[in-house]
């Protein structure tokens, strides 16, 4: 490990071990409830934070909360070059807020608290005063999220997504095959499920898709036409309805090659595969605590198993 960096790759390497696991998991997603989900929770990360007697929603931003504690722990722990990495990775959190005041504007102004990014913020701070979309737009065009198009709830939303992937890909080029296969997804359900290709040229900018697939009218066809390196995420679904499975199967891949990539890589490539790895658990978490709180059903433990 390169001097300025040992401290931080260690820390990663220590946060993964307050990960919960395929296991406990599944132990949750098993739960007859999401109370007694909940319960098998207590005394991990996790517990520090999702309190009893909590809806599903209030337990899962919990967990994106211990999440992004993680990365704040371990950003600070890096010299500034890692710290930047993490801050392109983590960029989901803000991606989140701005989501939430984007749906605040459109419907009754009640939004949940903001993610406290500290130090991992990149426009948030710019972008809370604002109260309304255009002086949302305005913000962030002044950003490292720029440049971004639209001035829609919809537009931005979107562009920023395909701006998120941009600067994951730029950030932490060892990541640029999920990059590519986060792009096939999100270009499949634009495409089939939303429906509309107005935002094509949105679309055009991500990572590795370029023209052809937006002119596909069904998810093979959408396949075929994109490079491989993009086309994996697809590779097991045929219909629109299947995407679902197509997004657990780019998080078991992207959970594999993170393992592989802490134990061979360089200190970046420790540090983007403890993110992801940080980000897999929580992840698998969130969507345990969705199946206890659907009755522990065997259909909806499977989102945790295929994942597992």
């Amino acid at each position: 490990m390169r001097p300025g960096w040992t401290a931080g790759v260690t820390r990663g390497r220590l946060l993964l071990s307050r990960t919960i696991g395929a296991e406990h998991a599944r132990s949750i997603a098993g739960a007859p409830s999401l109370a007694d989900g909940i319960a098998i929770l207590a005394g991990s990360a996790y517990g520090e934070r999702v309190q009893p007697r909590e809806d599903l929603a209030a337990a899962e931003r919990a967990v994106g909360n211990t999440l992004l504690w993680h990365l704040r722990i371990l950003a600070g722990w890096l010299p500034a070059a890692g710290a930047g990495v993490v801050r392109a990775l983590a960029a989901w959190f803000e991606l989140a807020n701005i989501d939430a005041r984007l749906a605040a504007l459109a419907s009754d102004g009640r939004e949940p608290p903001p993610y406290e990014l500290g130090a991992l913020a990149t426009a948030w701070p710019r972008i809370d005063p604002a109260r309304t979309v255009e002086d949302v737009a305005h913000a962030i065009a002044g950003s490292a999220w720029a440049p971004v198009a639209g001035r829609s709830t919809a537009e931005l939303a979107l562009a920023l997504r395909v701006a998120w992937a941009r600067r994951v890909r730029d950030a932490a080029p060892e990541a640029s095959d999920w990059v590519a296969g986060a792009g096939a997804l999100l270009v499949a359900r634009e495409l089939l499920i939303a429906g509309g290709r107005e935002h094509s040229e949105q679309l055009r900018r991500l990572p590795d898709v370029g023209e052809a697939p937006l002119a596909s009218a069904s998810l093979v066809d959408i396949r075929a036409a994109l490079p491989a390196r993009a086309a994996w995420a697809l590779a097991d679904v045929d219909e629109p309805s299947e995407l679902w499975r197509a997004e657990l199967g780019w998080w078991v891949r992207v959970e594999r090659e993170a393992r592989a990539l802490l134990l061979t890589g360089s200190d970046e490539s420790a540090v983007i595969a403890a993110v992801t790895l940080l980000a897999a658990d929580a992840q698998r978490t969130a969507r345990a605590l969705r199946a206890a709180a659907g009755g522990g059903h065997p259909a909806l433990v499977e989102l945790v198993d295929a994942a597992a």
